[in-house]
């Protein structure tokens, strides 16, 4: 499965680079996400790297887009 990650906010939205993840890879992402508002957020972008403080995060949305479902 291939994914990316998403990062909306007032200041604009931000795509992380395509992944390739296992199913257990993704649900155990989704697990971690629950926690993304507590703290601040790293992310490689499609053009490089980004770090986004907590203050920014709080008014953030993230977004876990399925791009990609390997054929079973």
């Amino acid at each position: 499965m291939k994914i990316k990650l998403k990062l909306l906010n007032d200041l604009g939205s931000f795509d992380s680079e395509v992944m390739d993840v296992t199913e257990a890879q993704y649900l155990g992402l989704i697990e971690v996400s629950k926690t993304f508002y507590s703290g601040g957020y790293e992310m490689y972008l499609e053009s490089g790297f980004m770090v986004v403080p907590p203050e920014v995060v709080k008014k953030s949305i993230l977004i876990i887009e399925v791009v990609e479902i390997d054929d079973l």
